[in-house]
């Protein structure tokens, strides 16, 4: 009986919010929201589905682990086969000053609060005597091929292997006697055996940026048990390595199969050129590659090639603007340095790591640095590009924005996507909506004329209040803003003020780079391919993104972005489980200390609540790498206990202790949990067009079975969240893209105005046909009926029939090879007309009649040299073209065939995405 007079309050607070919903423009909303929190309503009561919001445990209370020091990440071990062995959960902790590499910490039982130990004492025990302080852990290694055998890479001079989960360890030394904590790691990918570590020499220690202080590359055959130095093992041909990766990433180097032994790498050939750790962009570094681990000169090298990463089996090498040579040697001009004076241009291979060709992005400016996103189809990727903005004023002076540039069909060409997407620092706020083809989000920084002129005039502006969030449904070709819910839960999350345009209405959202935001972190737009179509962030409704205290709420879409709700009036920080039948949910450390945990079984529409037995700073909610599972693990720090905060614990006195919680869903629910009914037929599950009936993505209609909303269970092991493509669209307009040069104007591509026609001098050996429309498809669309919007060509560089063709960025008409026949036609007719002219100066005509012709030829004469030295070029080029189009032509083939590894220093479990060649 005291529980109904409890729920008809509740009710009633809730009807009062709603009332009050269409108009929030007075101070009653945070009451109202108030109200409805302490009825212990979060979100809708799910009349619709028959959810009755509940409070956990219903009887008992949960266990909570304080670890002395922050947790800094949170590991589940792997298992056979790429599965995942839920029951090790490692995590890795700050040290005590306030970095990473404090002590390891180890659960043997699926993340229970009262299973987590401290390793320390097991790591301790298995150092030489002398040595046991140095028992700091910095990051986790296995292969997948022997995932039970882990290296736990230390902070200090040794590195611990285990065979058993973490029970014991076995000390092994450093590579090279260094410290652990200065090291990046590789491990093969087909060699279970084979690491190479990029280690910083002790020499560091005292002077960073002495020209002794540098990097040596080691290697471990025996999997950390002992290690070569690849820089002795080059015999003086290498003075210091920066960046490098194994070579077999790529499956061809230099026309036959890269062998295990490969190895790319930038380093420098001298020790009178090395500039300490920092060196920026350096003209004095080089990349090379070795097959034989540097034991004998290298089989390539580029000259000043300074960083690389290999993305969807192709190789991008930065290499600083002012090298006096290119990748084929051959002296090239440096152009003036930009805004910073450290600009760079973009190399790619795209066929077997051996040859590169300059990455043509249209605009006349130079680069500072690059981070890059892969395609949903791992073929290709985005190029976001830190343009050196020299001359110009207002917000985009040297702004923190990077422009977005979409990929062709091949590795070269590439075309403007999406202008300033907002850059803090090395990361960027652009991100796939994963899982779903061809669908991206990235917040553009927006500005207005008044504001570049209060800039100009030296008045500081706040970058953050110019960002806008935009979303894609075909690859980049068009942007489109977010619409704001229909209607809200929350009134304080609508402040689209009555009568306001709709563009200063709608939902913007916080990227990765508000993690690092001065204002404090917000958790950034997520989604997970384990739970296709689930999207979550935090942000607000209205004319920007806001970063003020109090203005951030919390919106959830089922249908990969198009239409959202608000599920919380605060900033929550937030995970996926059981392939996105959970949603696992708190307020952030933003927003102070809490003793409450919400989760959903039905994507946001209904909450239950989970008491924790004390409030604490939530940092982060954790779940299995796959996002399979119904074990959640909510990590943050103990908060400081007051007259006002009664449920926080710490009592004062030097750092508070991290805290550690299992949120164990099912076991939770008890009996209130079903197991959904996954055979075929079953009403527990439905087919969605994704992202929208009807709607085309990259030129074909994708559906996926996925749990009813109100189905009342949640999925079990049986059940895969697989995309599945069902048929291919005809193409229309949203298939194309504008081609490189070119760019949208209204809904025809026009010519951009300042590019250079030769700013991409490999287009026109490239064999590469361009559409005279000026439109291409986008890169992995699959249409059918290219011609009815493309006519000439195929939209991915190739002729129809032969006929027709214009070159990107300039150059009349005329492709395939009735353009090469016309050539060679002229140069046969002109041939004869030589020969017939040669005939009559040497037999017809006198000396007197020779020297008038040579009067009057003189000067005709000399233009015509100067034209047979230009069709001499001519010719040059269209043998080049020749070559490059069959040569093309394998290599377009071997690039669809690829796939992608993972960028270098990616968390498989964090989905944002992260730099490369940053302008260090």
């Amino acid at each position: 009986m005291a529980r109904s007079r409890a729920w008809i309050a509740a009710l009633c607070a809730l009807a009062c919010a709603t009332a009050a919903a269409g108009s929030c423009e007075g101070g009653a909303c945070p009451e109202q929201a108030a109200a409805a929190r302490a009825a212990g309503l979060l979100g809708s009561t799910g009349a619709s589905n028959g959810c009755t919001p509940k409070q956990y445990p219903e009887t008992g209370a949960l266990g909570v682990a304080t670890i002395p020091s922050r947790v800094n990440d949170v590991r589940w071990a792997a298992g056979p086969g790429g599965t995942v062995n839920d029951k090790y959960i490692f995590a890795l902790t700050m040290d005590v000053d306030g970095y990473p590499g404090g002590a390891l910490w180890r659960s043997d039982n699926n993340g229970r609060s009262d299973s987590w130990r401290d390793a320390t004492p097991a790591i301790s025990a298995s150092l030489p005597q002398g040595n046991t302080t140095l028992t700091g852990v910095m990051d986790i290694h296995w292969h997948e091929a022997k995932p039970d055998r882990i290296l736990f890479q230390g902070k200090g001079r040794f590195h611990f292997l285990s065979t058993d989960y973490g029970a014991t360890f076995k000390a092994l030394p450093s590579p090279g006697n260094t410290e652990g904590y200065g090291q990046e790691w590789r491990l093969h990918p087909r060699q279970a055996d084979w690491i190479l570590a990029k280690v910083r020499r002790n020499e560091c220690i005292a002077d960073r940026r002495s020209p002794a202080c540098g990097y040596d590359l080691f290697l471990t055959q025996d999997f950390g048990a002992s290690w070569t130095n690849l820089t002795a093992n080059s015999g003086g041909r290498v003075s210091s390595f920066r960046d490098f990766d194994w070579g077999c990433k790529m499956d061809m180097f230099a026309g036959k199969p890269t062998p295990d032994e490969a190895i790319f790498a930038t380093m420098y050939a001298s020790a009178s050129s090395q500039k300490g750790l920092y060196p920026g962009w350096d003209k004095d570094l080089h990349y090379a590659v070795s097959l034989d681990f540097f034991k004998s000169p290298v089989q390539r090298m580029v000259p000043c090639g300074n960083l690389f990463e290999i993305v969807a089996k192709k190789v991008y090498l930065a290499v600083p603007s002012d090298c006096p040579v290119g990748p084929d040697g051959k002296a090239r001009k440096a152009p003036q340095t930009g805004v910073s004076g450290r600009t760079v241009t973009m190399y790619v291979s795209d066929a077997d790591g051996d040859e590169f060709t300059e990455v043509c992005l249209p605009i006349n400016l130079e680069d500072d640095g690059y981070n890059m996103v892969h395609t949903h189809d791992n073929l290709a990727a985005f190029i976001l590009a830190d343009h050196a903005e020299k001359g110009s004023k207002g917000p985009q002076s040297d702004s923190p924005t990077s422009d977005a540039y979409a990929p062709a069909y091949n590795a070269s060409f590439y075309t403007i996507s999406l202008r300033n997407v907002f850059r803090r620092e090395f990361i960027t706020d652009f991100s796939r909506v994963e899982a779903i083809p061809g669908m991206y989000i990235a917040n553009q920084g927006m500005y207005i004329a008044n504001q570049v002129d209060e800039a100009a005039m030296g008045i500081s502006r706040d970058y953050t209040n110019f960002l806008q969030t935009r979303i894609t449904l075909n690859g980049g070709a068009d942007w489109k803003a977010l619409e704001p819910p229909a209607s809200y839960r929350w009134p304080v999350c609508n402040t689209c003020k009555p009568g306001a345009p709709a563009d200063q209405c709608r939902l913007h959202l916080h990227g990765p780079t508000s993690w690092f935001a001065p204002q404090g972190p917000r958790p950034n737009f997520y989604s997970h391919d384990g739970a296709p179509g689930l999207v979550i962030a935090t942000g607000n409704v209205g004319a920007h993104l806001d970063f003020q205290t109090g203005a951030t709420c919390t919106f959830v879409s089922r249908d990969a972005g198009l239409t959202w709700e608000d599920v919380a009036d605060y900033v929550g920080i937030y995970e996926f489980g059981n392939n996105g039948g959970l949603v696992v949910m708190a307020p952030h450390k933003a927003e102070g200390p809490t003793d409450l945990v919400y989760f959903s079984p039905d994507n946001g529409a209904c909450w239950h609540k989970v008491q924790l037995p004390e409030a604490l700073s939530i940092d982060n909610i954790r779940v299995d790498p796959k996002g399979a599972g119904a074990t959640f693990l909510v990590h943050g720090q103990a908060c400081l206990k007051s007259t006002t905060k009664p449920k926080c614990s710490f009592e004062g006195g030097g750092l508070p202790p991290a805290k550690l919680l299992q949120l164990n869903i099912k076991e939770l629910m008890g009996g209130d949990w079903r197991d959904c009914n996954a055979a075929a037929g079953s009403t527990d599950y439905e087919a969605w067009q994704l992202p929208a009936p009807g709607q085309c993505l990259l030129g074909a209609k994708y559906t996926m079975q996925r749990r009813k909303r109100d189905a009342g269970c949640f999925n079990t092991g049986s059940y895969s969240a697989q995309v599945n493509q069902t048929e291919l669209c005809e193409c229309t307009a949203a298939d194309a893209e504008c081609e490189y040069g070119y760019q949208r104007n209204g809904t025809t591509c026009s010519k951009m105005p300042d590019l250079c026609p030769m700013a991409c001098p490999s287009m026109k050996n490239s064999g590469y046909q361009a559409s005279s429309t000026n439109l291409r498809l986008v890169h992995a669309d699959q249409c059918t009926g290219v011609d009815k919007v493309i006519p000439d060509t195929d939209g991915k560089g190739n002729m129809h029939g032969g006929g027709g063709g214009k070159t990107p960025g300039g150059g009349g008409s005329g492709g395939g090879h009735s353009g090469i026949k016309k050539f060679f036609l002229f140069i046969l007719v002109a041939g004869i007309l030589v020969v017939v002219a040669g005939v009559v100066w040497a037999h017809c005509l006198g000396d007197a009649a020779k020297d008038r012709v040579m009067d009057v030829m003189a000067p005709v004469l000399a233009g015509l040299a100067g034209v047979f030295e230009t069709v001499l070029d001519w010719v040059i080029t269209a043998w080049d073209w020749a070559r490059a189009k069959f040569a093309g032509a394998t290599q377009r083939s071997a690039a669809e065939a690829a796939y992608f590894e993972p960028l270098a220093e990616i968390d498989p479990e964090d989905h944002r995405s992260p730099p490369l060649f940053p302008g260090r």
